[in-house]
């Protein structure tokens, strides 16, 4: 089971938080799971946060 950001009782909104497992980066939380491959460095403090989920957290359309 994938422990979300926080490791509170709420499960929080898909986007970036801290990665887990690397120190001083950030992963892409999916609403139910860390997205494998996703991770990157934590932007400065000039605001560069990623906007957008990577292509391979948003489901295929029908």
């Amino acid at each position: 089971m994938a422990t979300p950001p926080g490791g509170g009782g709420e499960v929080p909104q898909a986007g970036y938080y801290p990665d887990p497992s690397i120190p001083g980066y950030i992963r892409y939380w999916n609403g139910g799971a860390w997205v494998p491959g996703t991770s990157r460095p934590a932007p400065s403090d000039t605001g560069d946060v990623p906007s957008r989920p990577p292509a391979a957290a948003v489901p295929a359309g029908p």
